[in-house]
Order: C-alpha cells, then structure tokens, then sequence
C-alpha cells in the first residue's frame, strides 16, 4: 500500500531526527559528529529532500567549525601580541584594557572606560580634560561637531555590543580592539584606537548603507508603492497595545497559530538554527542579569568596605614607599658611555638600567636617618670602618646587583649603598690606593683623588620608583628587623595594593600559605610565606607613636636575653596577618577592624610578655589602672582614649602568645564564626535584637569596644568568676559610654544647615564626593586641602546651594542642549567627580569683585569664607561651573553671599545666566 506523501515526510523527519540525536549522543567533537551522522543514514532510506537536508547541516556545521577554528587562531595571535607589549609604558587605563584581554578583567571594565570617554565628551568638542578623541565614520574623520545622537549611537554599541577578544591588534603607537553589535539586522562595529599619548580614535561602521550617522538602519526602498515611511532612532520602538477584549484575544490567537503554520514550514536546519539562536538569545539575557545583579552586590561590598577602611586601616606602606623624596639640583656626573649599563632587578616587572658615571666625592649625600632614600633603622659603624681601612675590591666591584658600585640620584643622594660611600668618603690612604687601582682593572678608568665612580639610573625616576630601589636595596641585607620589614614592605607593595578580598582558610597553616600565593607575582620563584605575610602585617600597620615597624627592632633588642618569647609574640602577629585584613573585609562586623590599633597592641603585648609572668597579673594591672580612672579625664582627648582601649586590646591579645600554640590560638578567636559564638554566648551581641533589651545589639552593630570585651573573655573557662576580669570588662563598658557621649556632643557643634559631618573623609575629595552622592545629606569638613588656603569643605546642600545645586543645574543645562535625562545626569556626575583635580591643580585667585576662586582651564570653584555673616575657619566652597569655551559670559558673576538668607535660600535675581553650580567645600 501507498502511503500518502505527507506520512512519508512525516515519518522521514522522525527518523532523521533520531539519528541526529544518536549522533550527537555518541561524538565528543564535531568532525566525529559529521562521520557518525553520514554512518547512521547510510542504511536509511531517505527522500532526496531529506538527504538534501542532511547535506545542508553537514556543510554548515563544517563552515561552522571552520570559522570557530579561524576565530581562535585570531584570539591565538592577538594573545602573542599580548605578551610583547611593555605594560610598563601604557596608561592606567591602558593596562586595564590589556587586563581585559589576557583574562584578568571583566570585559565590562572596557565598556565603562569607553563609556566614560564618550559621556565627558562636550557637545560640539573633541576632547575632554587633557585627553583628545577622535570620531571617525567608516574610516573618515568626521567632519562638524559630535552631535548628541552621534554620542548616543556610538554610546549604544559599546553598552549592547560584544568586545571581540580576536580583534586585539598591537599598533605601533598603541593596540585596537573593536565593539561588534547588531541592531534590527545591521551588524554595527566599533573600533578604538587606543593611544599610548592618551589619546582615543573612535571609527565606527556598518555592513550596510545608512541614510546618516543617527540612523543606522536600512531604509526603506525608493519604489513609489513603498509607502512606508524611514524610521528615525528619534520615534518611539512600537510596543504591542494591551489586550482588552475577548477579539483582541481571538485575534492575537489566531496571529500565533498562522506564526506557528509559518514555522512549521521552516526546513529542519533552519528550526534548529532558529532554536538554536533564541536558546542563545535567552542564555545571553539570564547571563547578563547574573552579571549586572553580581556587580551591584560588589559595588554595595566596595563601598561598604570603602567606609570602613577610613578611620580603621592604617596605611604604612604608603609612609615607606611613597615617602616624599625631595630631589635637588643636579650635580655634575661624567657618564661613560663606553662602558654597557649595568642592571639591578626589582622583580620580573621593574627592571632598572644604569649608567657608569664619575662625581666629586664632595657632591656625595649619604644619610643614616630613616626617610627619604635611606630606608634602614641602624647604621653599622663596622661596616664603614671596615670599607675605609681595609678596602676589598671583590667585595663590590663585579658583584652586579645593588652589591656593586653605589647607586645615586642625579642629585647626589644615595639610593642603595649609604656605607659604601661613606667608608669610601673616609678611605685611608692604602684603601684609597687599593680603590683607584681596582677601578682601573676593571673598567680601564684613571680616578682623580676627588672621584668616585658610581651608577646613576638611565632614565629619571619618579617618587615611587625611588623609594621601591631604595628598600630593595636592602633585601638579604638586614641590619635590623625593621630593615627587613621595610624592604619586603616595598617589595611586596603593588600586590598588597591589589589584595581587596576576604581570604577564605579553615587552618593558620592554609591562611599563611593563601597571603604568599596571593602575593607571589615573580612565578619563577616559590611564594615566601614568612616575607609576604610580614609585609602585609606592616600594610595595615599605622605609623603611631609606637612606629609601627620600629618597634620589632625595639623589642628584639629589649628580649636580647629571651629571643625565644620574642619570636613567639612576632610570630604570632605575622601568621595572623591574614586574620587582621579578614577583618577589615569581614562585611559581619562593619564598625570593627584592629588595624587603626594594630601597632599599639603589638608594642602592648611585647610589653605584656616582658614585663608580667603571667596573664592574671597583667589583668589586675590593667584592671586597677581604668576601673579607678575617671572616665571625664580619660575622654578628654580622643588620642588618649585610643590609646587607653589598644593597651586593653594589647594585654588580651598577649594571652594567647601564652598559649601552647599562640597563632593557632589568636586565629581561631578572629574567625568571624568564632567571634559571633562568643558575641552570643557573652551576651554582647546577637544575630536580631532583643526585644525586651533596648541595649542589645545585632552582630552588624559592635564597635571596638565590644570587641574587646569579646578578646578578654574568649578561651576562658566554663563559668569562669574572675573578679580582676570583670572590673576590666566594667572599664570597657564605661569607656564605651563616654565615647558614645562624645560622638554626640560633636554632633551637636556642628551647623544644623550643613547636617552630620562624615569625617572619615577628610581628606579625601572624591570619598567625599561618592559618600554624599550616596547619602544626599551632610557635609565633610576639610574633604579638600589647598596650599595657602587650608581646609575646604563640601557640603551637601539642597536645590538651591551645594552639591545637590551643582547637579540639578548642570542636569536641566544637559537636557535642554538635547541629552537626554539618563545621559545628562551622568555627564554631571562626570563634572562634580572633577572639582578634585580642578583644586588640586588649579591657581588661586579672585574674581572682578574680588571673591575667591580656584580655576583651571575647563573648571573653575568658587569660595566664601563665611556662613550666614558668622567667619569660618576655613573657605566654603558654594559655586563651580563648568566653562563654556567661546561664551562671552566666560567671566561669570558668582552668587554674593550676601544675598544668602538665614534659611539658606538665595535670591533668585542673583543668579546669572550662566547658570552657576554650587558646591561646598572648606
């Protein structure tokens, strides 16, 4: 019997379908996929149609693999062209967008320095700040000035377009990389040139012709029955009208089935394309949710972290490393170029070439003082004498290194060799002889008696980069446990900077080895776990009276005769140096770090250990000294207060140095379990509040001195009654108390116009920026500091003055020169985030009404120095404004203070057309 030809199609595409299916499920790649498809239907007898089919999907899957192959042997090369880029010469930004490409980065770091470039981009200009961008149209510099829907076009394809990993080109004065996005079937392409002068070139293309920029899409046919109409980025997307009768549901059915007729009429390549591409679609749009949820939840953590770190982390690395090195005029040198440079190695990323040069031993400036180049706590008078009266040439020349000739600056200081120059600077007359006879051997040099041969770097050094040779100058050659700890302190600096995670261990053993790996960039080498974590002990160590890393040198000396119970307390300190950036990243305790107090309960329990037998004595001590202190004398000072709780702090941490295994000891108690373990079950805090308490707290809320309550009473015994103990956790309970009274009565001195004052940003211009942004209230006192003037406040303000004035001009001034809303605030986010640098480096000076201002060439911030007709003792700044190049009103009037009533409004006639933006700073 004859079947019907329908059945017989029918019953083909199931069969087909079963050997597509049993293909797959026995290939693990696609040529095997093709081969065991072919085998499957040899022994099937298919329709011609069906068997076209089959070859369809054949070849497609084989034009497939060969474009996957072509696109990673595209990301192959643009990675070879990776590594032969010397990072070291890119801007910031550059490096990140290389970070990007080699894995390191998400690609949405890209997108947001692109964006970013665009968004500060002036209308009618091509550059912004220093930075010049060039736009481009399918190769041609465009012409006229960037429209907004240019922006906005361009703006689009980086947010909704892919970064094309294989597109990275290296270029000899910078790389490309290049934004691929298809918008109502045109495939849009982006590419940027980005420059090593800081400069950007934006090229933008289509695979077809559009009618202008603001358009790219196809328009429609010239044909005279076509009577629709082009479609214009302009009009709004038609959206489908809302269903509101039972025939608009009959007809929407009826509209989904004649769909579904079409579809099933697709040819089976063509379901499985189409399916295909809509799984895709639909993974794609889940992913990027996930991404965009995941990166508010770091932002929320970032800034979270942020707000803590203020007061709590101390930050001395930045005290070593990037001390301020005042660099005189140059000395006379004579280079000799006919010698090869020399080279000394900071790790496999700073390498340093250095030429040969002769110096009147006069123009030398050793310094034995800790700071500036000299980056040891001790001199070694042996060492000089030694080099003066009994030179060995073997010793230094030849050596290669920072163990060879000394090192200088073009002005004379000593970066790595301070005794060597000086024992040279004294040379007896045999040294001097056995000196000038060895430098002629080595290097065919005849020395005047007033010469010195010494290296000078060959290419001049910034700030930094001093003070990184200086302390590893010193590596291997420690005079001092403060020399090795300042010299792993710089040695380790650029990976400490970069540790902004909690470290996940269950074991001090695990914690110790994590900081290493973490902090290990040279990979020929093995992590050295004692270094790295004694450098990033000293990171979050302050410079306090007790100098945080003199104080090793003070201790080891003062345990001369007990070495082993000054190891055992050092030890302890640099195994947990983990546990301490835990707590600063422990999100648990928001109000709680012991870096601000790190130093002090080091030197605290240094001197526990030395000068008590035992931990009850220590207590008593402790407990006599603050139970019958008066809490009104002790919170007279906010400094004493500090140091009255860090010498708590530091006699309940020195218990556990007592303990069998004192780092096992103080890890397990600074485990975020272990520490709301204890907060229970001492009734400090909990998870929720009781509601029958008042007092009680939420994990979230203790502060330092809950925590050391915390310290004193973990790893005691069961039902432990401890008098001594409990008068000391009562002194801690009442200082709490005062300093809670404190925060208060500071509170209250402050303008009730201004609001709270976020102090924790001092000093920090962009912090505070970001923090009142954030809150949208409040003021931070000195959030700005210009020489001559002092401090500058930034105060929030309402519509009328203030940050908030600053952003609601600017956003109305965007909108009406045609941005729109989303655009317009984010180009006045842009401008208020750089009143920093317009203070930083503008000049002082004064208006033609003699008002002050600070002015650079794009910015200019305007200052008063009173409130309400009461002096302040600083400047408030209360306009800035961006200036509009070519405008004849450049000159703006500034608001008079005057005209500043007592509710804080101004007279609206004040205001000029410029449309001045107000910000508060002091």
């Amino acid at each position: 019997m004859k079947l019907p030809k329908a059945l017989n199609e029918a019953t083909a595409g199931a069969a087909l379908k079963y050997h597509i299916k049993r293909a797959l499920e026995r290939s693990h790649s696609i040529s095997k996929f093709s081969k065991n498809l072919e085998l499957s239907v040899q022994k099937s007898h298919f329709s011609n149609n069906t068997l076209k089919i089959i070859e369809e999907l054949n070849n497609g899957i084989k034009q497939a693999s060969e474009e996957i192959k072509e696109k990673a042997t595209k990301y192959e090369k643009a990675l070879q062209e990776l590594q032969k880029i010397d990072e070291s010469k890119l801007t910031k930004e550059q490096q990140q967008v290389l970070k990007v490409f080699k894995g390191e980065l998400d690609k949405g770091e890209i997108k947001k320095i692109d964006l970013n470039d665009l968004y500060i981009l002036d209308q009618g200009t091509r550059h912004a700040t220093t930075k010049k961008i060039l736009v481009k149209q399918n190769g041609a510099e465009s012409t006229g000035a960037l429209t907004n829907d240019e922006l906005i076009n361009m703006s689009e394809a980086i947010k909704n377009g892919s970064v094309l990993l294989e597109s990275f080109e290296r270029l000899k004065n910078g790389f490309r990389y290049s934004y691929e996005w298809e918008n109502d079937g045109v495939k849009l392409r982006l590419v940027v040139d980005d420059l090593n002068d800081g400069n950007k070139i934006f090229d933008f293309y289509s695979d077809r012709n559009f009618k202008d920029f603001r358009d790219a899409r196809p328009q429609p046919s010239k044909a005279k029955d076509n009577g629709t109409q082009p479609i214009t980025l302009d009009e709004p997307n038609p959206t489908p009208k809302p269903l509101n009768s039972q025939e608009d549901l009959l007809k929407t059915s009826e509209n989904l089935n004649e769909t579904t007729q079409n579809a099933t009429k697709l040819s089976p390549l063509e379901q499985a394309n189409a399916e295909k591409l809509a799984k895709l679609q639909r993974e794609q749009e889940q992913s990027e949710q996930e991404f965009l949820k995941a990166k508010e939840q770091e932002n929320k953590r970032k800034d979270a972290l942020k707000k803590k770190l203020e007061h709590e982390r101390g930050n001395a690395g930045n005290i070593e490393s990037q001390t301020k090195i005042e660099v005189g005029e140059d000395i006379p040198t004579k280079t000799q170029e006919q010698l090869p440079k020399s080279r000394v190695r900071l790790n496999e990323r700073e390498i340093y070439d250095l030429d040969y040069a002769i110096v009147k031993a006069r123009d030398l400036k050793p310094s034995f003082s800790t700071g500036g180049t000299q980056k040891r706590t001790d001199m070694n008078e042996e060492q000089i004498k030694s080099i003066a009266e009994n030179f060995e040439p073997k010793k230094i020349l030849g050596s290669g290194g920072f163990e060879d000739l000394p090192i200088i600056l073009h002005d004379g200081q000593v970066i790595a060799g301070n005794h060597r120059i000086q024992g040279m600077l004294n040379f007896t007359p045999k040294s001097r002889y056995i000196y000038e006879k060895a430098i002629k051997e080595y290097y065919q040099i005849d020395l005047k008696p007033d010469e010195l041969l010494v290296r000078v770097p060959h290419q001049r050094l910034d700030n930094t980069e001093i003070n990184n040779l200086a302390a590893s100058s010193n590596q291997g050659r420690f005079n001092s446990e403060s020399d090795h700890a300042i010299a792993v302190l710089s040695h380790y600096e650029a990976k400490l900077k970069e540790l902004d995670q909690k470290l996940d261990a269950d074991s001090i053993y695990s914690l110790k080895n994590i900081v290493a790996k973490n902090l290990n960039f040279d990979k020929a080498t093995h992590p050295n776990v004692g270094d790295s974590n004694l450098a990033l002990l000293m990171y979050n160590m302050p410079r306090t009276k007790t100098q945080g890393i003199e104080l090793l040198n003070r201790w080891q000396k003062a345990f001369s005769n007990d070495i082993k119970s000054y190891e055992k307390v050092k030890k302890m300190f640099v195994d947990n140096a983990g546990s301490f950036h835990n707590l600063i990243h422990d999100m648990n305790f928001p109000n709680v770090s012991l870096n601000a107090y790190l130093s002090d309960i080091m030197d605290r329990s240094f001197a526990n250990l030395k000068n008590y037998p035992s931990t009850s004595e220590s207590l008593k001590d402790l407990s006599e000294k603050f139970y019958k202190t008066s809490s009104l004398d002790m919170f007279e000072k906010s400094d004493q207060a500090t140091s009255d709780i860090s010498e708590i702090l530091g006699g309940a941490i020195a218990r556990f140095a007592r303990f069998d295994d004192p780092s096992k000891a103080l890890f397990e108690a600074l485990r975020s379990d272990n520490i709301k373990k204890g907060l229970k079950e001492f009734k400090i805090a909990d998870v929720t509040k009781d509601m029958f308490n008042p007092d009680s707290k939420e994990f979230k809320d203790i502060d330092i001195y809950d925590f050391t309550h915390y310290l004193l009473m973990v790893n005691r015994e069961p039902n432990e009654n401890n008098p001594v103990l409990n008068r000391l956790v009562q002194a801690v309970k009442d200082m709490q108390k005062e300093s809670e009274k404190g925060s208060k009565k500071q509170k209250l001195e402050t303008p009730s116009e201004w609001g709270h004052n976020y102090s924790e940003f001092k000093n920090d211009g962009l912090g505070a920026i970001n923090k009142l942004l954030e809150t949208k209230k409040g003021f931070v006192a000195g959030a700005f500091y210009k020489e001559g003037l002092g401090d500058i406040d930034l105060v929030w303000g309402n519509k009328d003055y203030g940050l908030e004035h600053i952003l609601k001009r600017r956003i109305e001034s965007y909108i009406k020169k045609g941005l729109k809303p989303e655009f317009a605030e984010q180009r006045a986010l842009n401008l208020v985030r750089m009143i920093p640098e317009a203070i930083e480096k503008g000049k002082v000076g004064r208006d033609t009404q003699g008002r002050l201002k600070i002015e650079t060439k794009d910015i200019l911030v305007a200052l008063r120095d009173n409130w309400q007709g009461e002096p302040l003792k600083s400047r408030w700044v209360i306009t800035g404004f961006e200036k509009k190049v070519g405008n004849i009103r450049e000159q703006a009037k500034f608001i008079d203070p005057s005209l500043i009533t007592k509710d804080g409004e101004h007279l609206a006639s004040s205001l000029n057309s410029v449309e001045p933006n107000y910000t508060t700073k002091n």
